[in-house]
């Protein structure tokens, strides 16, 4: 028997391109499993609701993200398809109280190796060719890396370990786990890094994570958390009662959540999750259901009836495979706004020499914001030849120039540049190359 329960706030009236109206529906959905305890699968959205009621600002900053983010989509319809493979540097925080919680290194790069292969559309388990969902599957072009410089410029791992005292978290105190001062771990520069924490939850949770948004308004929070039995493919990972999460779908589930994706159920009956390519649910899914599954439901699905295996889904991890095009587009939007910051993270590069450094700390872009026209200007000690690229988000080059070092650059690309972000790549030729990243306004 599955007992749901719903709350829900409405974000308001959004004017889209198409006039449509749209509702953010935020519930915390209850369960009970066949044969199991009670208990959420994913609490995030029941913390997001909780922090929006703690600060109502958050409401406002996810209202404005979505206008974008539609905006976005609308106006670039082949987004992901066009857009360059960015790759994400990673953080692992394990935090444990008895030595089974501290897992390996090992079952660490498990959970990065199932990221790597979900995002990719590489996952051995994808639906077959003559799936009638297969055409909406999706390469995301999104990679993972753990990361091997920190944000002081030192060699890493890509791991942190931190032995607490706390017995176990409940996800209603998910703060604290983010949180040196009370146990846990204090994130790293979340613009830069996706920041991982492995723990023992007290609850049945498999897992939470924050939204784009939040990053404006609590930064210190921002992060995945999963519970340790369910992390990765190897080690810990199915234990306990959690022998239907060996496959690290969890990690890809949550990640999902932190690159904006919402349920495919909208957190409500026949909710709305932002995204035209998934098939309308009426509540989450569970187990491994028997395709098609729900044909001609309440929500008004075909006779293929719902996408139980997307990964935003509650189901088993053996029966979720896919994100959709339309996923992929969207979490390349968040990746071009509020997680922008990523796509110049220096996270997953070798560490720069002090040398290096300097010459990155003597290359400045000003105004910044601009209009189009701002001025590049490099140190007055070198004297090498440089190649200047600026990039858009897709990873095409708009423009290029050639230079010497000792120089200062005046661009004037008012009437090239759209508004947006852009990606200014100064390359010496010696493998010294410096990113700035630059936003035009007009």
């Amino acid at each position: 028997m599955n007992v749901k329960e719903n709350t829900s706030l409405t974000f308001g009236h959004l004017d889209m391109k198409k006039n449509f109206l749209l509702l953010i529906c935020i519930g915390l959905s209850i369960v009970s499993f066949d044969g199991k305890a009670q208990g959420t699968k994913c609490a995030t959205m029941n913390i997001l609701e909780r922090r929006m009621l703690q600060d109502p600002s958050l409401r406002q900053h996810m209202e404005e993200s979505e206008t974008q983010t539609q905006k976005l989509i609308s106006t670039n319809p082949y987004l992901k398809r066009t857009a360059q493979v960015i790759t994400i540097p990673v953080v692992v925080h394990v935090i444990w109280n008895d030595p089974i919680q501290n897992v390996s290194d090992e079952q660490i790069q498990s959970q990065l190796d199932v990221l790597n292969q979900d995002f990719r559309f590489l996952n051995a388990d994808t639906l077959n060719s003559s799936h009638p969902f297969r055409g909406q599957a999706a390469d995301s072009r999104i990679e993972f890396c753990l990361a091997t410089r920190d944000p002081n410029g030192e060699p890493t791992t890509g791991i942190t370990r931190t032995q607490t005292s706390v017995v176990g978290w409940d996800p209603n105190d998910a703060d604290n786990i983010k949180s040196t001062a009370n146990g846990g771990k204090d994130n790293w520069n979340p613009t830069q890094y996706l920041n991982m924490y492995v723990v023992k939850l007290d609850s049945l949770t498999l897992g939470f994570a924050t939204f784009p948004e939040e990053l404006t308004t609590s930064p210190n929070l921002d992060g995945v958390v999963i519970r340790y039995e369910v992390f990765g493919t190897k080690g810990t990972a199915g234990t306990g009662n959690f022998e239907s999460n060996t496959g690290g779908r969890t990690g890809t589930h949550e990640v999902g959540h932190w690159l904006n994706l919402r349920h495919i159920w909208g957190d409500d009956e026949c909710g709305d999750d932002f995204v035209s390519d998934t098939e309308k649910a009426e509540a989450a899914n569970y187990d491994c259901p028997t395709f098609p599954h729900k044909a001609s439901n309440k929500c008004g699905t075909g006779n293929n009836g719902e996408m139980y295996m997307n990964y935003m889904d509650y189901v088993d991890d053996k029966c979720m495979n896919m994100f959709t095009i339309g996923q992929s587009e969207r979490m390349t939007a968040a990746l071009t706004g509020p997680r922008s910051g990523l796509l110049t993270s220096q996270g997953c590069q070798t560490p720069l020499s002090v040398e290096h450094n300097d010459i990155a700390n003597d290359i400045n872009v000003y105004p910044n914001p601009n209009n189009g026209l701002f001025t590049i200007h490099m140190s007055e000690a070198s004297s090498k030849d440089v190649t200047i690229k600026v990039q858009n988000v897709f990873g095409n080059v708009v423009k290029e120039i050639s230079t010497n070092s000792n120089a200062r650059i005046q661009v004037n690309a008012v009437n090239e540049f759209q508004p947006g972000t852009y990606f200014i790549r100064i390359d010496s030729g010696d493998n010294s190359i410096i990113t700035k990243k630059i936003l035009i306004n007009k």
